[in-house]
Order: structure tokens, then C-alpha cells, then sequence
């Protein structure tokens, strides 16, 4: 009978009790237990659904947990226990991958093993949703994959001891015991995530050692992946190859996308950095047919726009117009918030089509969608530049500066702009401060050199146009030391010598400027101090100038 236990509860409790009304109750009771099974058996069933659900998703989870950390008892009475230390890992490699970006899906995943569970203890018994996974994981014979470790700190050796379930230890040391604690234990997170990342996936690294400048430990990691890692042989040359062009090895940097091209047809990064480069070096047609091709399948967004952008700009130097503006259009269309096509198109309609009010529309367009960054403010000083209004512009560049201090473009331009303005202590502050930038930066990439050689030629003719002759001198040499191949330098070498009565000097440095490729116009003779030297022979022998006939 259903409910036995319950009628028998049922008599002995009702014997007094007259029989409607023991009906009545007996029927609510019998209705309510209904109830109450039924809400059981749904709870059941969700319990059920969402255990298989969590069983299905751990045979697919490919992802290596991070248990607790081993760490000496001195050590973790001072806060920095177990579970901070494998948190600190976790947080050490999440670091270098934000700093890498979404280029490329991790090969090898980690997860933190510590995290809450829910607690199913029946009875006293310890029952819960860990413990279910694991046996069943153990059932179907799916292994957990973790990452165990211990930090020991004998005499001047502290070492970070990681271990993988299915691969060989990784052990870092720091010998250093002149630092505090903890930033010998930061030191050692640090290098710990690079060998993390080193073993599981090398090109993620190789992208952040590229980003730091650290070329060949880039380089290493990209023959690792080519030696452990054949089936990602495309990405080894990918990154191979951005490591060449950094090194203006160009014609290296070409072959390698090639072969990165040709081991993976669709890889989108390769095929954009193959486009963009010959897009650099002006092989516009070999660049149209790479940025064609990458266009009928790119998806990645900043791919893409950066693909339909540089193809409007090669149709532009091919002189297909037509598919220029087309190439413009669709990618304002598709990507407003990428300001600067609209400058790009802008200077389009202004060269080519003589539009100015359609270019100034753009600009303004753009300037609706520049968002409050450096990037944004950078945009708006260059279209408040393009209609004249000068002061205003370099309100932007100093906002610029207020987001990002170091950023080279605004400080470039500002010490251009206060010298056209006459503003020389600025301007030489302002050229001081990007000396400092690139300095520290030591990129050897040619755009760093063009502006560190730029901005040591700025501060020789600020010093100069202050009447301070030998700091002139001083600046002029080191933007000479740059790059010797760059003529104007030479000039304003020789100008400062011109100022300073050092007639060989001048003689000398005005020839040097000319082998090198600059020519005196007659706007040029007629400025300070040329003009002193036009009806000078040697200086026109130099200058390989001829005077105008009348």
C-alpha cells in the first residue's frame, strides 16, 4: 500500500479524531507527501543533468589544474601560503598572455583546482561534486592533468619546484638573497611562467619576448616549435619572420611568411604580416594579391580592417581609384570606431578627388568617434592641424601626453609646432623628453631611428636659434651618429659652424650634405645664414648652387 509507514503514523495519532474530518486531513497530508515526492524527483533529476553535464565537460577539458603549492612553514605564517603561491602562478602567466593578446588559441590550458564545490555530505559521510568527478573520470578512463609544486629556501638558494602530471619537472632558482623575500619570490614567478608557457606553448612566448625586444630568446622559441612542435610549423615561421623584419631583414622576414603561408593557406596572422610588408617596401601589386586573397576569408576584426584599409591605400598608389574609395568606404562601413580611415580616405578625397569639403566632413565624422585616449586625441590633433587650427591641435597633442607620456607621435609633433611657433625652451624640452623615450625603448626598428635622429636635429636648431652654438654642435653630431647617410643633419651642423665664424667647418659640413643628397634652392640661400654666403664661391662650389640670372 502507498504510504505504509505513514498510515501506520497515521492511526496511532487519529484515534480520537472523528472520521470527516480525519478524511479531510488525511487527504491534505496524502497531497502534500504527493508534492513533496515530486520536487524530490525533479531535484534528483537536475542533481543528475548537471553531474553528467559536469562529467561530459571534464573528459573534454583539456586544461591542466593547479593544486596548492608546497611552501616553508616561515613562509606562509607571513601571508604567502600555498594557495596564494599557485594563484600567484596562475596570475604571472595570464600576464604574459593579456600582454601577447588573442593571436593564436592556447595549445595547453590551466585552470585553478581551487575553487568552491558543492558539498553533498550524506550522513557524516564526506560526498561531493570533486569526488564524484574524479571517480567517474577514473571510470572512463580520463587521467587528471595537474600542476603541483613546492618552494623551498635553503641558505642563498630559494627554488620554485613545478610538476607536471604528464611531463618532466621545471625548477627555477634565485641566488640573490641580497633582495627582500618577496621580490625573490616575484623574480621567480616571473621566470616560472616564461617556463610554463616555454613547455606548453612556445609561440605565445616567443610573442611576448618579441614585444620586450628579447629577440633571441623570440628566436629560440620559435626553433623549439620547429623541433617538439611540427604540426604548428606555420606559427614557428610566422614568428620567425616578424623577428627578421624587427631587424630590417626584410627579404628574411618575406621568406619566412612565405613558408608559414604555404605550410597553413589560411593562417590569418602570417598572410596579414606577408600583405603589410610588401605593402611597406611599396611592392603594392605583390601586396594587393596577398590582401585580396586574406579578405575572402579573414574574420579576425582587426585583421580585417587593417586588411581593407592597406588595400584602398595600394589600389590608391596603383592609381585604381575607383576601387580605392570602394576599398575606403567599406571599411568605415564595416568598422566606424577605427578612426583613422577616416583620415586615411580624408587626404584621399583632398589629393585626388580635390574634395575638401567631403574630406572635412570625414575628419569630423572621425573626430565623433574618437574615444578619450591618446589614440583619439592623437586623431583629433592631426584633422584640427588639416583645417589650420594650429592652436587648438596642440591642445590635443598635450592631451595625448596626459593619457600616454611617453608617445612619440605628439611629442614629435609638439616640438615641431612650438619651434614653428617660436617657442624654443618648449620645443628643446619637449625633444629632450623623446630623446629619453627612445633611449630607453633601444628599438632598432627604422621609424625609431627616423624620429630619435629627427628629435636631436630639433634640439641642434632650437640651441642655435637660441644662440647657444656648441650645444647645437653637440645635438647636430648625435643626429648625424644616428644614421650618416641622412643629409639634413649635415646642415644643421654646418649652420651652427655658419653662427659660430667657423668658415671650414661650414665649407666642409655643406659638402657632406650635399654627397648625401640635399639640395640648396634659392629659398634656402636666402635664410639665415646662407644669405651672408651667396655671393661666397666656396660656398656655392660647396653647395653646388648656381645663382639665378635676374
Amino acid at each position: 500500500m502507498k504510504f505504509s509507514y505513514f498510515d501506520k503514523f497515521w492511526k496511532v495519532f487519529t484515534h480520537n479524531v472523528n472520521t470527516a474530518l480525519e478524511r479531510k486531513v488525511r487527504a491534505t497530508f496524502h497531497l502534500f507527501f504527493d508534492w513533496m515526492v515530486i520536487i524530490a524527483k525533479i531535484f534528483g533529476l537536475v542533481l543528475i543533468v548537471v553531474l553528467i553535464r559536469n562529467i561530459n565537460f571534464e573528459m573534454r577539458k583539456d586544461a591542466y589544474s593547479i593544486q596548492t603549492f608546497h611552501v616553508p612553514k616561515h613562509l606562509e605564517e607571513s601571508g604567502l601560503n600555498g594557495l596564494v603561491l599557485a594563484q600567484k602562478i596562475m596570475d604571472e602567466v595570464a600576464a604574459i598572455k593579456a600582454d601577447v593578446g588573442d593571436i593564436k588559441n592556447d595549445s595547453v590550458k590551466f585552470d585553478a583546482a581551487l575553487k568552491p564545490e558543492m558539498d553533498l555530505s550524506v550522513m557524516g559521510v564526506g560526498f561531493s561534486t570533486k569526488t564524484i568527478l574524479y571517480y567517474a573520470k577514473q571510470l572512463l578512463g580520463k587521467k587528471d592533468r595537474t600542476v603541483s609544486g613546492e618552494l623551498t629556501n635553503l641558505a642563498q638558494d630559494m627554488t620554485l619546484t613545478l610538476r607536471f602530471s604528464d611531463a618532466n619537472k621545471i625548477e627555477v632558482h634565485n641566488y640573490t638573497d641580497s633582495l627582500t623575500v618577496d621580490k625573490r619570490v616575484d623574480r621567480l614567478l616571473k621566470e616560472a611562467a616564461e617556463k610554463v608557457l616555454r613547455w606548453s606553448d612556445p609561440y605565445i612566448l616567443a610573442v611576448y619576448y618579441y614585444h620586450h625586444s628579447r629577440f633571441d630568446e623570440a628566436l629560440d622559441c620559435a626553433r623549439a616549435i620547429l623541433k617538439e612542435r611540427p604540426k604548428e610549423a606555420a606559427w614557428a615561421y610566422l614568428a620567425w619572420g616578424s623577428i627578421l623584419v624587427r631587424q630590417q631583414n626584410i627579404n628574411g622576414g618575406l621568406e619566412k611568411y612565405e613558408k608559414a603561408v604555404t605550410l597553413d593557406s589560411k593562417l590569418e596572422p602570417a598572410l596579414s604580416n606577408l600583405g603589410m610588408t610588401y605593402f611597406h617596401i611599396g611592392e603594392y601589386e605583390k601586396a594587393t594579391k596577398v590582401l585580396e586573397r586574406l579578405l575572402t576569408f579573414a574574420k579576425v576584426e582587426t585583421i580585417r580592417s587593417r586588411t581593407i584599409s592597406a588595400l584602398a591605400q595600394c589600389y590608391v598608389e596603383l592609381k585604381k581609384f575607383a576601387k580605392a574609395e570602394k576599398a575606403f568606404e567599406q571599411v568605415i562601413k564595416e568598422f566606424p570606431k577605427d578612426i583613422y580611415n577616416y583620415g586615411y580616405y580624408g587626404n584621399f578625397k583632398i589629393k585626388f578627388k580635390r574634395d575638401t569639403a567631403g574630406a572635412l566632413d570625414l575628419y569630423r565624422q572621425g573626430r565623433e568617434q574618437a574615444p578619450e585616449s591618446a589614440e583619439g586625441f592623437l586623431f583629433l590633433a592631426g584633422s584640427l592641424f588639416y583645417e589650420n587650427r594650429q592652436d587648438s591641435a596642440l591642445k590635443m597633442l598635450y592631451k595625448v601626453l596626459e593619457y600616454d607620456p611617453n608617445n612619440v607621435y605628439a611629442l614629435s609633433q609638439i616640438v615641431r609646432t612650438e619651434f614653428g611657433k617660436k617657442n624654443f625652451e618648449e620645443s628643446l624640452k619637449m625633444a629632450r623628453k623623446s630623446i629619453n623615450v627612445f633611449s630607453k625603448n633601444k628599438q632598432e626598428t627604422q621609424e625609431a631611428k627616423y624620429y630619435l635622429q629627427l628629435m636631436y636635429n630639433s634640439a641642434a636648431v632650437s640651441h642655435y636659434s637660441q644662440l647657444r652654438y656648441d650645444s647645437a654642435v653637440y645635438y647636430a653630431k648625435y643626429s648625424i651618429a644616428v644614421d650618416t647617410n641622412t643629409a639634413y643633419p649635415y646642415t644643421s651642423l654646418a649652420e651652427s659652424y655658419a653662427f659660430m665664424g667657423q668658415k671650414e667647418k661650414f665649407y666642409l659640413n655643406v659638402r657632406k650634405a650635399v654627397s648625401k643628397g640635399f639640395k640648396y634652392t634659392p629659398e634656402t640661400v636666402n635664410q639665415e645664414p646662407y644669405i651672408h654666403f651667396i655671393n661666397d664661391t666656396r660656398f656655392r662650389k660647396a653647395a653646388n648652387y648656381k645663382l639665378l640670372k635676374n
